[in-house]
């Protein structure tokens, strides 16, 4: 079987690696010159900087560690403690860890009746169902009841807990507001908490596409050369044009984004199908990082500083040295500032940069100009996953024609694993030929 597969993320990548083991032949097309979508790298003047992904994160990350296993990275990948200060509305600082979610409880923020509140809710959430993979957008509709995750937070945890936990938790993984959110995640991840850990790549998240890519001999690889039309041809299989050049194939795994997709798709898929993809909503995102190549703060006491109100427009500031070591060069520092996004529509590329500028002069103390300043700023950067996104969804699969099948983050919560579980799901579905899309 001769299959081209569209956007060379970690959805794409995964796809192909899979096909690949399975003896297909796969061409791979990549509108950029890196692999790896919004998780991949840039390098300047000495910085590998990140474009967009932050972290795997352990246990919940299933799929994502088996495919390192099977490619003999899985010792490869750093761990990252992330010691954080959550901070107040007032600036009084609280430490905590990040990758320890049940840690925040501990900040003496909390009196003995927000625990005792907090500890009743994560007790009835434990011997409750919940999605048992977390990033599997046909299990995540099961367990999404049509509740925002500000109104289940509050319920469950209380108030404080939403504020001092809930909050600067999800703020920094998607940056839109609770109410914006559906509860499936965040409720797993209270109840899978002892399987959250961080680690990052040697080289950073775009070093999982090439590692895939890397581990998928006899892939036919097209960087810097977009897809500019699909079309079906008469019976059986499809015509992928990119490059100029006309390419017949039998299958197609479509793993751009969802816009992108469905303007491809135009004509071959249902109109029904199309308009949900055109509907899947996104966060504006926007992220800097300050690059200094000597470092202002060599002891610093934490990593990450997120804050506990929604007051700023920043949502997390973190030092990428002690997140991805690799990421600065020797003795130096990179500051990433990540944004919530409901400011970003009133502020240019020039008010981003100067907030960032602030927030890292309050969060890790005075420091000289930056070598330089690097900003990220998608007008579609994370899919929002609002109540009832993860059904939507997930029904496009079952309208989509023979030999062609979707993957991408977008069909659960944005993240590596949800991209590399969809990519591997739409290369069985092709392989196994019943639909059934198991990973």
């Amino acid at each position: 079987m001769k299959v081209a597969v569209i956007g060379g993320g970690p959805a794409g990548c995964a796809a192909a690696y899979t096909l690949r083991k399975q003896g297909g032949e796969v061409l791979l097309f990549e509108r950029d010159n890196r692999l790896g979508g919004r998780s991949s790298q840039i390098r300047k003047e000495g910085f590998n900087l990140g474009t967009g992904a932050l972290f795997m994160m352990g246990g919940i990350y299933p799929r994502t560690h088996a495919i390192l296993k099977e490619l003999g990275h899985d010792k490869d990948v750093v761990p990252w403690k992330a010691t954080t200060h959550v901070v107040d509305w007032d600036r009084q600082r609280y430490t905590t860890r990040f990758d320890k979610v049940l840690s925040f409880v501990q900040m003496p923020v909390f009196n003995i009746f927000d625990k005792l509140r907090i500890a009743v809710g994560v007790g009835k959430q434990l011997l409750s169902p919940g999605p048992k993979s977390l990033f599997d957008g046909a299990e995540l509709a099961k367990h999404d009841h049509g509740e925002t995750l500000d109104t289940w937070s509050n319920r469950v945890l209380g108030k404080k807990g939403t504020n001092y936990l809930t909050l600067p938790y999800m703020g920094f993984l998607y940056a839109v507001p609770l109410e914006e959110q559906s509860t499936p995640l965040f409720q797993g991840v209270v109840q899978q908490f002892y399987k959250v850990s961080l680690q990052v790549p040697p080289e950073g998240m775009g070093q999982i596409s090439e590692w895939m890519v890397e581990g998928t001999p006899g892939l036919d690889l097209r960087l810097s050369c977009a897809v500019e039309a699909v079309s079906a041809r008469p019976g059986g299989g499809y015509t992928v044009t990119a490059g100029g050049q006309s390419h017949q194939v039998d299958a197609v795994v479509m793993a751009a984004e969802p816009g992108v997709a469905a303007d491809l798709l135009q004509g071959i898929i249902p109109a029904t199908a199309a308009e949900t993809l055109r509907s899947c909503r996104y966060s504006e995102y926007a992220h800097v990082q300050l690059c200094y190549k000597k470092n202002p703060w060599p002891n610093f006491p934490t990593d990450i500083a997120l804050p506990a109100t929604d007051l700023r427009n920043w949502g997390a500031c973190v030092l990428l040295s002690r997140r991805h070591p690799n990421s600065v060069p020797p003795g130096g520092e990179a500051v990433g500032v990540y944004f919530y996004t409901p400011p970003l529509a009133e502020m240019s590329d020039e008010d981003i940069k100067r907030e960032a500028w602030m927030a890292v002069t309050e969060v890790f103390g005075a420091a000289p100009d930056p070598d330089f300043i690097e900003l990220f700023h998608y007008k579609r950067g994370l899919s929002i996953s609002v109540p009832g996104h993860f059904a939507r969804l997930d029904s496009v699969h079952a309208q989509m024609p023979p030999g062609l099948t979707l993957a991408g983050d977008y069909f659960a919560h944005a993240g590596v694993e949800a991209a590399v579980l969809s990519g591997e799901r739409a290369a069985h579905h092709l392989l196994d030929g019943r639909g059934d899309r198991k990973a």
